[in-house]
Protein backbone atom coordinates (compact mmCIF):
# COMPACT_ATOMS: atom_id res chain seq x y z
CA UNK A 1 0.00 0.00 0.00
CA UNK A 2 1.07 3.52 -1.23
CA UNK A 3 1.23 6.12 1.72
CA UNK A 4 -1.11 8.08 -0.60
CA UNK A 5 -3.61 5.11 -0.07
CA UNK A 6 -3.29 4.85 3.47
CA UNK A 7 -3.98 8.62 4.26
CA UNK A 8 -6.82 8.30 2.10
CA UNK A 9 -8.43 6.17 4.46
CA UNK A 10 -6.31 7.25 8.01
CA UNK A 11 -7.57 10.44 7.13
CA UNK A 12 -11.18 10.26 5.54
CA UNK A 13 -13.32 13.09 6.99
CA UNK A 14 -11.38 15.06 9.43
CA UNK A 15 -11.52 18.56 9.40
CA UNK A 16 -8.55 20.32 6.94
CA UNK A 17 -6.64 21.62 9.85
CA UNK A 18 -6.27 18.10 11.29
CA UNK A 19 -5.42 16.27 7.78
CA UNK A 20 -2.91 18.80 6.81
CA UNK A 21 -0.78 18.18 10.43
CA UNK A 22 -1.33 14.43 10.54
CA UNK A 23 -0.42 14.31 6.48
CA UNK A 24 2.41 16.16 7.52
CA UNK A 25 3.39 13.97 10.36
CA UNK A 26 3.23 10.92 8.43
CA UNK A 27 5.19 11.64 5.51
CA UNK A 28 7.49 12.58 7.87
CA UNK A 29 7.77 9.23 9.96
CA UNK A 30 7.58 7.54 6.36
CA UNK A 31 10.56 9.44 5.18
CA UNK A 32 12.56 8.22 7.75
CA UNK A 33 11.72 4.49 7.63
CA UNK A 34 12.31 4.40 4.54
CA UNK A 35 15.88 6.80 4.95
CA UNK A 36 16.48 3.54 7.89
CA UNK A 37 16.27 1.33 4.56
CA UNK A 38 12.81 0.25 4.04
CA UNK A 39 10.93 0.34 0.79
CA UNK A 40 7.55 2.87 0.87
CA UNK A 41 5.01 -0.52 1.60
CA UNK A 42 7.17 -1.46 4.59
CA UNK A 43 7.28 1.97 5.99
CA UNK A 44 3.45 2.16 5.20
CA UNK A 45 2.84 -0.95 6.86
CA UNK A 46 4.73 0.46 10.40
CA UNK A 47 1.61 3.29 10.83
CA UNK A 48 -0.54 0.36 11.12
CA UNK A 49 -4.17 -0.41 10.33
CA UNK A 50 -5.48 2.76 8.32
CA UNK A 51 -9.22 2.15 9.46
CA UNK A 52 -7.86 1.54 13.46
CA UNK A 53 -6.20 5.12 12.92
CA UNK A 54 -8.83 6.79 11.15
CA UNK A 55 -10.97 5.97 14.14
CA UNK A 56 -8.84 6.99 16.63
CA UNK A 57 -8.08 10.49 15.05
CA UNK A 58 -11.92 10.84 14.78
CA UNK A 59 -11.99 10.63 18.90
CA UNK A 60 -9.10 13.12 19.03
CA UNK A 61 -10.41 15.75 16.44
CA UNK A 62 -13.47 16.98 14.75
CA UNK A 63 -14.88 15.82 11.69
CA UNK A 64 -15.12 18.31 8.04
CA UNK A 65 -18.91 18.14 8.79
CA UNK A 66 -18.66 18.61 12.28
CA UNK A 67 -16.26 22.06 12.02
CA UNK A 68 -18.93 23.12 9.76
CA UNK A 69 -21.43 23.12 11.89
CA UNK A 70 -20.14 24.84 14.59
CA UNK A 71 -18.84 27.77 12.11
CA UNK A 72 -22.25 29.05 12.11
CA UNK A 73 -22.86 32.64 11.78
CA UNK A 74 -21.96 34.35 15.09
CA UNK A 75 -24.82 37.29 15.14
CA UNK A 76 -27.02 34.63 14.42
CA UNK A 77 -26.43 32.63 17.55
CA UNK A 78 -26.57 35.19 19.53
CA UNK A 79 -29.90 36.78 18.30
CA UNK A 80 -31.04 33.17 18.12
CA UNK A 81 -30.22 32.05 22.01
CA UNK A 82 -31.12 35.96 23.11
CA UNK A 83 -35.26 35.06 21.63
CA UNK A 84 -35.24 31.98 22.95
CA UNK A 85 -34.61 33.19 26.52
CA UNK A 86 -36.58 36.06 26.69
CA UNK A 87 -39.34 34.05 25.07
CA UNK A 88 -38.75 30.63 27.65
CA UNK A 89 -39.25 33.41 30.45
CA UNK A 90 -42.18 35.23 29.40
CA UNK A 91 -43.73 31.53 28.46
CA UNK A 92 -42.59 30.71 32.20
CA UNK A 93 -44.71 33.78 33.65
CA UNK A 94 -47.82 33.39 31.59
CA UNK A 95 -47.97 29.82 32.87
CA UNK A 96 -46.84 29.48 36.06
CA UNK A 97 -46.46 33.38 37.49
CA UNK A 98 -49.36 32.60 39.89
CA UNK A 99 -47.79 29.42 41.05
CA UNK A 100 -44.13 30.65 41.50
CA UNK A 101 -42.50 32.26 44.01
CA UNK A 102 -42.96 35.81 42.25
CA UNK A 103 -44.81 36.95 39.46
CA UNK A 104 -41.31 37.99 37.29
CA UNK A 105 -39.47 34.39 38.48
CA UNK A 106 -39.40 33.07 34.96
CA UNK A 107 -38.69 36.00 33.08
CA UNK A 108 -35.41 36.53 36.33
CA UNK A 109 -34.95 32.98 36.02
CA UNK A 110 -33.76 33.34 32.05
CA UNK A 111 -32.31 35.97 31.89
CA UNK A 112 -29.99 35.84 35.28
CA UNK A 113 -28.93 32.19 33.69
CA UNK A 114 -28.60 33.87 29.76
CA UNK A 115 -26.55 36.85 31.41
CA UNK A 116 -24.31 34.11 33.22
CA UNK A 117 -23.66 32.40 30.09
CA UNK A 118 -23.42 35.55 27.99
CA UNK A 119 -20.52 36.07 30.45
CA UNK A 120 -18.69 33.22 30.03
CA UNK A 121 -19.26 31.86 26.72
CA UNK A 122 -17.98 35.36 25.17
CA UNK A 123 -14.64 35.20 25.10
CA UNK A 124 -14.20 31.65 23.34
CA UNK A 125 -13.56 31.05 20.01
CA UNK A 126 -16.85 30.89 17.31
CA UNK A 127 -16.47 27.13 17.08
CA UNK A 128 -16.32 26.37 20.72
CA UNK A 129 -18.90 29.23 21.52
CA UNK A 130 -21.41 27.74 18.80
CA UNK A 131 -21.17 24.53 20.44
CA UNK A 132 -21.40 25.14 24.12
CA UNK A 133 -24.43 27.73 23.15
CA UNK A 134 -26.34 24.63 21.70
CA UNK A 135 -25.70 22.59 24.38
CA UNK A 136 -26.59 25.09 27.44
CA UNK A 137 -29.91 26.40 25.99
CA UNK A 138 -31.36 22.66 26.24
CA UNK A 139 -29.65 22.33 29.77
CA UNK A 140 -30.95 25.81 30.85
CA UNK A 141 -34.62 24.52 30.21
CA UNK A 142 -33.88 21.77 31.64
CA UNK A 143 -32.60 23.14 35.02
CA UNK A 144 -34.99 25.81 35.34
CA UNK A 145 -37.49 23.13 35.33
CA UNK A 146 -35.78 20.98 38.00
CA UNK A 147 -35.26 24.24 39.95
CA UNK A 148 -39.12 24.74 39.60
CA UNK A 149 -39.57 21.26 41.07
CA UNK A 150 -37.25 21.55 43.64
CA UNK A 151 -38.63 24.61 45.56
CA UNK A 152 -42.02 22.44 45.20
CA UNK A 153 -40.86 19.78 47.14
CA UNK A 154 -39.35 22.40 49.32
CA UNK A 155 -42.28 23.96 50.07
CA UNK A 156 -44.16 20.64 50.94
CA UNK A 157 -45.64 20.10 47.30
CA UNK A 158 -44.00 17.52 45.56
CA UNK A 159 -44.29 17.14 42.33
CA UNK A 160 -45.93 13.89 40.96
CA UNK A 161 -42.82 12.55 39.28
CA UNK A 162 -40.19 13.03 42.18
CA UNK A 163 -37.70 10.46 40.86
CA UNK A 164 -36.43 13.19 38.50
CA UNK A 165 -35.23 15.43 41.14
CA UNK A 166 -32.66 13.19 41.72
CA UNK A 167 -32.26 11.61 38.07
CA UNK A 168 -31.78 15.03 36.29
CA UNK A 169 -28.55 15.92 37.97
CA UNK A 170 -27.31 11.85 37.27
CA UNK A 171 -27.99 12.91 33.77
CA UNK A 172 -26.33 15.79 34.07
CA UNK A 173 -23.29 14.08 35.07
CA UNK A 174 -22.98 12.19 31.87
CA UNK A 175 -24.21 15.37 29.65
CA UNK A 176 -21.27 17.35 31.46
CA UNK A 177 -19.24 14.37 30.73
CA UNK A 178 -19.83 14.20 26.70
CA UNK A 179 -19.73 17.70 26.72
CA UNK A 180 -16.11 18.13 27.79
CA UNK A 181 -15.49 15.11 25.52
CA UNK A 182 -16.42 17.52 22.46
CA UNK A 183 -14.69 20.77 24.13
CA UNK A 184 -11.71 18.81 24.08
CA UNK A 185 -11.53 17.57 20.47
CA UNK A 186 -12.82 20.88 19.22
CA UNK A 187 -9.99 22.40 21.04
CA UNK A 188 -7.51 20.63 19.49
CA UNK A 189 -8.62 21.14 16.25
CA UNK A 190 -8.73 24.87 16.61
CA UNK A 191 -5.36 24.44 18.28
CA UNK A 192 -4.29 22.93 14.90
CA UNK A 193 -5.77 25.30 12.79
CA UNK A 194 -4.11 28.30 14.97
CA UNK A 195 -7.23 29.72 16.36
CA UNK A 196 -6.95 28.65 19.98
Amino acid sequence: MTLQDWLTVALRDLAPAAQERMTAEYHAHVQDAMTDGLTEPEAVATLGDPAQVNRALRRTYLMREEQKTLQLDNQWVWRAMTVLLLGYGASLLMIGGAESSGPLAGVVTAVTLGGTAWCLLRSRPDALRNYLLNQLGGWLVNFSFWLGWSVQAWLGDPPSFGAILWLLPVMWVVWFVEVGRVVRRIRRTLTLGGRA
